[in-house]
């Protein structure tokens, strides 16, 4: 925020950065070190100033004289000791890039005390400090300040300690040897349902090695440790069984998955119509429905009353009001006097609002409607896409902004109603370029060879530690997105046409629409191709194609691009090839044109094959017959020429 000429910035970093009026000064004259939105959030409120050039001078003027004067003047007293909540452990936790982010000469040792800046060192992913706060800003900017507060005052009655905080890979694995050796915990007994506690176990331990990769909804190690201290909410264990059910060996795993659903289903409408409080959740039981969005129920099994309910209160807009509005809560128990905070339970906020921030862009693109998450104060997310992201968390972040500025420009009522603009076009696929070629991390871009497929000299073999066992994963995932965004900017423009359709310009972007959408097919088969040649396995023999542990995503784009090149297909059969590839021999046209259709039944004839690769989940079936109809059909036009 600029200053006026001569004044000197007396506003904290936080409140700076994001642009909101801090009141640091009036209550450190009440001697109150944090001003309240510090406060709020449980991190330290302190200025940097380095980069003051007149208070620079000022000090080199006042250091010649032999006296040290700090530039913040009277407001230095009252920030000399931390802010509550700011213990020494904490501080020691501090990695280099705070430093980087934030020199503080004056502090070397701050840092935030429940969204540090190594809470996912150690894993495959890492989130950096300003997505970090662009996702505390979407979900968090509306939070009332007396609500939170009753709610922090309770975590600090039990705080959890920094070394539960600060979990490594060897206790996560730890976690899990714990699950092979020991007996289920007898507070669970897996709640009544009718499945063998085996495989319910066998099933949770899946989850976390196959089904959570690509998208991650909660961390395993504090998962495992809410699970052997009793404290994990049943919708959450049934949850996270039933997501890892499809990748265990059981003789009728898809019937156990079912039962898994139902019962998750039943118990989570009846604990939301008996809550007495129906302006609070757990953050567990958040966790879970987030996990069971989107999951095909087998209505036949359950009373038609449940199946309503389910398609009413178990949906994406459901998932988005409840995390918006209500308050959610870090503990085992809402009502106990003393109650038990959840294992890394900030750390859990965090990744949840990625994941939802994520879903969210990419579910309104598909469904081409705009996102309940307001963002339109968030002054940060127009950069989050223009610098160079560190690993996958960042570059799916990235990519989920640009999906929804997609949205929010081609299917806004305007565009629905008017066209979309010529420049809004261009503008979009400059975003996807430049995501492409800077802001993706160097180990996940998509280096290709002259003819477009992946150049494997420029994409190297991942090492084989666990962070980078799964980045051909990483890579799959982030590449489709891409090229799923670009196929989508056609199908708006299809839909909503552009302005001013009479005029050059206007023929020029339909040839770069089509252009880019061509080239995003065969890049797709290119990909496809070259994830046949990887396969992922854990501790186990057992191995799975990139695209069965990323089905919503890998599947679901692979299945769409399917149909995409069929009714292409089925349109070249009707308005012939265009006329530069037409034949200058009359007798040659016919020919020319069943070859280019041929060679569309093929490409749909591999992207369906890749998509049947995701054998582990029942629903693949219900996706195949959808679009092998659709290849029928070309088939069809095909015989006909």
């Amino acid at each position: 925020m600029p200053l006026k000429r001569g004044l000197e910035r007396v506003s904290c970093d936080f409140c700076h950065r994001r642009k909101i009026k801090c009141d640091r000064l009036l209550r450190a004259r009440q001697g109150i070190a944090a001003c309240s939105q510090c406060t709020l959030r449980d991190i330290q409120c302190h200025v940097d100033d380095s980069d003051d050039i007149r208070i620079r001078r000022r000090r080199q003027t006042t250091a010649r004289g032999g006296i040290l004067e700090v530039g913040t003047g009277d407001l230095q007293p009252a920030l000399s000791q931390p802010s509550p909540g700011v213990g020494g452990d904490s501080a020691s936790r501090v990695t280099s890039e705070s430093h980087i982010l934030y020199p503080s000469p004056g502090n070397d040792n701050a840092a935030l005390p429940n969204i540090s800046f190594d809470m996912f060192a150690d894993s495959p992913f890492a989130l950096s400090f300003d997505n970090m706060l662009f996702l505390d800003q979407i979900f968090m900017g509306n939070c009332g300040p007396a609500e939170d507060h009753n709610e922090r005052s309770r975590d600090s009655q039990n705080p959890t300690s920094t070394s539960e905080m600060a979990q490594t890979d060897s206790q996560e694995q730890d976690g899990k040897d714990l699950v092979l050796s020991s007996e289920e915990p007898s507070t669970y007994s897996w709640m009544g349902v009718s499945v063998d506690s085996a495989f319910c176990t066998a099933a949770l331990r899946s989850y976390f090695d196959y089904a959570a990769l690509c998208l991650p909804i909660l961390l395993a190690d504090a998962f495992w440790e809410d699970y052997h201290a009793n404290r994990c909410s049943e919708l959450l264990l049934l949850a996270v069984a039933c997501r890892g059910m499809p990748f265990i060996e059981a003789p009728d795993k898809w019937n156990l998955q079912q039962l898994l659903a139902a019962a998750f289903r039943e118990r989570y409408l009846s604990a939301r119509s008996n809550t007495c409080d129906n302006e609070t959740i757990r953050l567990d039981d958040l966790e879970a429905l987030a996990l069971m969005i989107d999951f095909e129920y087998d209505d036949s099994r359950s009373p038609p009353l449940l199946s309503n309910l389910g398609r009413l209160f178990l949906t994406h807009d459901s998932l988005v009001l409840m995390t918006m509005n209500y308050r959610i809560l870090d503990h085992a128990s809402a009502n106990s006097t003393i109650p038990t905070k959840l294992a890394r339970a900030s750390e859990r906020r965090v990744l949840l609002y990625w994941h939802m921030y994520g879903l969210d862009a990419f579910h309104c693109l598909d469904k081409k409607q705009m996102s309940r998450i307001p963002d339109n104060d968030v002054g940060s997310s127009e950069n989050i896409s223009l610098h160079e992201s560190k690993d996958y968390f960042d570059a799916f972040l990235a990519l989920a902004v640009i999906a929804r500025q997609l949205t929010q420009t081609l299917c806004s009522p305007f565009s629905k109603r008017e066209g979309v603009v010529f420049n809004d076009i261009h503008n979009l696929y400059e975003q996807l370029d430049y995501w492409r070629d800077s802001c993706c991390p160097r180990h996940l871009r998509r280096y290709t060879d002259s003819t477009g497929r992946p150049n494997p000299i420029e994409i190297r073999e991942p090492n084989s530690s666990r962070t980078g066992k799964y980045t051909h994963l990483y890579r799959g995932v982030l590449w489709a997105l891409e090229l799923h965004c670009r196929l989508m900017i056609e199908d708006c423009v299809s839909e909503f046409g552009i302005q001013d359709k009479t005029s050059l310009e206007a023929e020029v972007l339909t040839r770069r629409v089509e252009y880019e959408s061509l080239r995003a097919l065969n890049e797709m088969v290119n990909i496809c191709q070259w994830m046949k040649q990887h396969e992922t396995h854990h501790e186990d023999p057992e191995r799975h194609s990139l695209i069965d542990l990323a089905p919503n995503i890998l599947r679901n784009i692979c299945a769409g691009m399917c149909y995409w090149s069929c009714q292409r297909g089925i349109d070249l059969c009707d308005s012939g090839p265009p006329r530069l590839l037409q034949c200058r021999h009359a007798n040659d046209r016919e020919e020319i044109l069943k070859r280019k259709v041929r060679n569309y039944v093929e490409i749909a004839q591999l992207l369906r094959d890749a998509a049947a690769t995701a054998t582990s989940h029942r629903d693949t079936a219900h996706v195949l017959e959808r679009i092998d109809k659709q290849r029928e059909l070309l088939d069809s036009r095909l015989n006909l020429l």
